[in-house]
């Protein structure tokens, strides 16, 4: 038995002991060289469930609160412009800076959690400034984890359109 909270499957995906969710190691950046709008990591996400990415077809986006499980401020991992995200190094380096989520307003903004300092807020859907995203799987324990509040900066990740 291991102590180690993420264990790498050896097939692209990453199990976390804690949340009892299984992750896609890399992005969709890693995986594409591109950034997404929030249309464009459903599609992406719809690919993986039709081509059964590591043998799997519920493949999702996480939500906020899912996606802020992984962030730890201890750990350092190098995002494709080599600043320091905060994921565990389980996790494919080069990857984008932050993640789509499920968490949408309407059709006009998507949330996206930042992996560099823990915050996030909302970004127009059709967005593609440097987001990426990172897929999800299974059914969320949080009775092992304790999640502080995310601090919101929705005028800075959404480049003004915070007033909506």
């Amino acid at each position: 038995m291991t102590d180690q909270r993420f264990i790498d499957n050896g097939d692209g995906t990453v199990s976390d002991s804690l949340t009892n969710l299984m992750w896609m190691q890399g992005d969709s950046y890693v995986d594409t060289k591109k950034f997404v709008t929030h249309t464009q990591a459903v599609k992406y996400k719809n690919k993986k469930n039709s081509d059964a990415f590591a043998g799997f077809t519920d493949w999702r986006l996480p939500d906020k609160k899912e996606a802020q499980t992984l962030y730890d401020q201890e750990k350092k991992l190098a995002d494709k412009y080599d600043i320091d995200i905060h994921l565990d190094s389980t996790f494919t380096a080069g990857c984008g800076f932050d993640t789509w989520t499920s968490n949408t307003r309407g059709k006009i903004t998507a949330y996206v959690y930042s992996f560099n300092n823990g915050q996030g807020g909302h970004k127009d859907v059709d967005d593609i400034l440097n987001t990426s995203v990172r897929l999800v799987r299974g059914e969320f324990d949080s009775s092992r984890i304790k999640l502080d509040k995310i601090v919101s900066v929705r005028d800075i990740i959404t480049q003004g359109g915070g007033w909506r």
